[in-house]
């Protein structure tokens, strides 16, 4: 099964409020703000690398397509 690409939409007000219900940790809003880019590209990556591999591919495997997919990305 493939998963259409799309990405995903990581905002503050989602990182404040996954942190509070999740950790019980407080995020402030700048924070949050500043931690949303980060985290939807690795959101990305993830949901990438879970298309890239089967549900009974050997576990090891989701790393080393991790790996590929973050070598493929031009540097910034």
């Amino acid at each position: 099964m493939t998963r259409k690409k799309r990405g995903t939409a990581v905002t503050g007000e989602l990182i404040e409020s996954m942190a509070r219900t999740l950790r019980r940790t407080v995020v402030t809003p700048a924070r949050a703000q500043a931690m949303a880019p980060g985290i939807e590209r690795l959101t990305d990556a993830v949901l990438a690398a879970a298309d890239a591999t089967d549900f009974n591919d050997e576990p090891a495997r989701f790393g080393s397509v991790l790996e590929a997919l973050k070598s493929q990305r031009p540097r910034r």
